[in-house]
C-alpha cells in the first residue's frame, strides 16, 4: 500500500512523483534501464540496482541541480525519503524561530552526502558532515566540491572505533552552536543482515533479496534492490545502541546542540529509545513518522533547552466522545480509565488532568485476555516446569548508578566459582535503578463544557502512544 498521501506536505513528489518519461528524455543513464510498454509508458526494473543508482542521479540533478557520484557498491539514496526528513527538521527550525547562523550535523553522511547537499541547496544551511569510512569520506568530499558548497558543507573523516558520535567533533568546533544534528543510522544486527542479504560477487557489497519463497516470510520482500557496504547497514547492538551512543553524547554536550535527531527504521526501537530518553533529567522528545512509497520511518528529537518547542502548539488537539452512559463527568469517566491502566493522573483545575504513562499498558488487549484465560484453565497436556529449591546470598554495596552513562555501567561485578562438586558461590554486584519509572508519555485531558467528551494534548514522550491510547478508549465504549 502506497503511503505517499501521508509524505510531507512541502514534499514535490507528494502530489507529483517521478515522471519516468521526461527523465528518460533528459538522462541516458537512466534511460538505458527502462523499457517502453505497448500502452507508450516507461516501465523500470528497480530489483536492478543499477536502475535505483541512476533514478537517485536524476532525480538530485532534475530538482536540485545537485551533480552526486555514487560509488559502485555504496548505499544510494531514497530521494523522496531524504527529503522528507530534511523538511521535518526545517519545519523544527521554523518552530522555533531559528532563521540565521543555521548550522547542522550529519552524522555518517555517506558517499552520497546526500542530507548536507539537500540542506545546503533547499535551505541554505550549513553543515559538518562525519564519516568513518575514508572511502566514503573522500567521495562526499568530491561531491560536495563537484557542486560548489564547500563553503555551506565541510565534510570530517571520523574514527570508526570511538564510542563517540559527536562529542569529540563538537568540542573540536567548540566555537559553534549547532542548531540540530542529524543520523540515518544502520538499523541492523549482523545476525539480521546474513539473512536478509547476499555478497555481491562484482563489488564484493551486500545485496538485498527482492523475492522470497518463504511462505512464512514475516514481511513483504522489497521491492527495489539493496546494494551497500556492511557499515553502512549493521551496527552492532542495531540502531538502538547506535543511538544510545549519540543519547550519551548529549548528555555530554547538552545544549551546544540546540535540537538532536535521529531516524529510526524499526518501531520497535522507539520505545526502548524513549525510555532512556525519560530517565535523563532535563530532557524533553518527541518521536514523529515520516510516509513515503511503501515505507515508513520515525524520527525521534529531544532537546535539553527549555525554550525550544517540538511539537506545534497550535496544532488541533485529539477529541474523545464520551458515551452518554457514562456515570459521572467525562472527566471521571476517563480518569477511572486511564488510573485502570495504570496511568497517573493529577488534577490540575476542575476541568483537567494532567497524565503521566510509565509504560504502555493500553495495546495488546486481546492477547493479554487470551494468555490469562489459559492460565486460569490449563490444558492437561501442557508441559510442566520442574522446579529446583535453591538459595543465593547476595551482598549490596551503596550508589545511585551513575558511574555510567548508559546503561553498560549498571551491572558492575558478576562471578562464581565451585567450592565443591555440588555447592557453588556466585558473587553479584548490581545497581538497581529508582523503583519509580520515569514517564514515557505526559499528555493533558481537557474537559469540554460544550460536549460530552474531553480533548486530549501531547506534552512530551511517545506521542503515537497517544493515538493508542484514545483507540483503547474509544473500544471500551462498545
Amino acid at each position: 500500500m502506497s503511503l505517499n498521501r501521508y509524505m510531507h506536505p512541502r514534499n514535490p513528489y507528494k502530489d507529483k512523483p517521478p515522471d519516468f518519461n521526461d527523465l528518460a528524455t533528459r538522462f541516458a543513464d537512466f534511460r538505458a534501464h527502462c523499457t517502453l510498454g505497448n500502452n507508450g509508458k516507461v516501465f523500470v526494473n528497480f530489483q536492478e540496482d543499477g536502475a535505483v543508482r541512476s533514478l537517485a542521479k536524476a532525480l538530485l540533478k532534475k530538482d536540485f541541480d545537485l551533480e552526486v557520484e555514487l560509488p559502485h557498491g555504496c548505499l544510494v539514496p531514497r530521494v523522496p525519503q531524504r527529503l522528507n526528513y530534511i523538511l521535518f527538521v526545517e519545519d523544527l527550525l521554523e518552530l522555533n524561530h531559528i532563521k540565521k547562523d543555521i548550522v547542522g550535523i550529519d552524522i555518517g553522511t555517506g558517499a552520497s552526502c546526500v542530507y548536507a547537499l539537500l540542506g545546503a541547496r533547499w535551505a541554505g544551511w550549513r553543515f559538518v558532515a562525519t564519516e568513518a569510512d575514508k572511502t566514503a569520506a573522500m567521495a562526499a568530499f568530491n561531491n560536495v566540491a563537484r557542486n560548489g558548497l564547500s563553503q555551506l558543507v565541510k565534510v570530517v573523516h571520523v574514527s570508526e572505533h570511538s564510542s563517540s558520535l559527536i562529542k569529540d567533533l563538537a568540542r573540536q568546533f567548540s566555537d559553534l552552536q549547532f542548531s540540530f544534528c542529524m543520523c540515518n543510522p544502520p538499523f541492523f544486527q549482523s545476525c539480521e543482515t546474513d539473512k536478509r542479504f547476499s555478497v555481491d560477487t562484482t563489488s564484493g557489497s551486500l545485496l538485498n533479496e527482492c523475492t522470497t519463497d518463504s511462505e512464512e516470510a514475516e514481511r513483504a520482500p522489497p521491492r527495489s534492490a539493496t546494494l551497500a557496504r556492511r557499515g553502512e547497514l549493521e551496527v552492532e547492538g542495531g540502531e538502538v545502541a547506535f543511538v544510545g551512543r549519540l543519547i550519551d553524547d548529549s548528555v555530554l554536550l547538552q545544549t551546544q546542540v540546540s535540537i538532536y535527531t535521529t531516524m529510526l527504521g524499526k518501531k520497535s526501537s522507539i520505545t526502548a529509545l524513549s525510555r532512556r530518553l525519560s530517565r535523563i533529567d532535563g530532557v524533553r522528545f518527541t518521536v514523529s513518522t515520516l510516509s513515503q512509497g511503501r515505507t515508513q520511518r520515525w524520527v525521534l528529537a529531544w532537546t535539553f533547552l527549555p525554550h525550544i518547542q517540538l511539537e506545534d502548539k497550535n496544532c488541533s488537539s485529539l477529541f474523545l466522545q464520551c458515551p452518554n452512559t457514562c456515570k459521572g463527568s467525562p472527566l471521571k469517566w476517563i480518569r477511572s480509565h486511564l488510573e485502570g491502566l495504570g496511568i497517573d493522573t493529577e488534577r490540575e483545575n476542575p476541568d483537567m488532568l494532567i497524565c503521566s504513562a510509565r509504560t504502555v499498558t493500553w495495546t495488546n488487549q486481546r492477547a493479554k485476555r487470551r494468555a490469562e484465560a489459559r492460565l486460569m484453565h490449563p490444558s492437561p497436556k501442557r508441559s510442566r516446569m520442574s522446579s529446583v529449591d535453591a538459595t543465593a546470598q547476595v551482598s549490596m554495596g551503596v550508589g545511585d548508578g551513575r558511574d555510567s552513562l548508559s546503561d553498560a555501567g549498571n551491572f558492575d561485578f558478576c562471578a562464581s566459582f565451585y567450592l565443591s562438586e555440588k555447592q557453588v558461590d556466585v558473587s553479584i554486584q548490581a545497581f538497581f535503578p529508582c523503583s519509580i519509572r520515569p514517564s514515557i508519555l505526559r499528555f493533558r485531558v481537557i474537559q469540554s463544557r460544550e460536549n460530552s467528551g474531553a480533548s486530549f494534548e501531547f506534552i512530551d514522550g511517545y506521542k503515537p502512544g497517544l493515538y493508542q491510547l484514545l483507540q483503547y478508549l474509544r473500544n471500551q465504549m462498545r
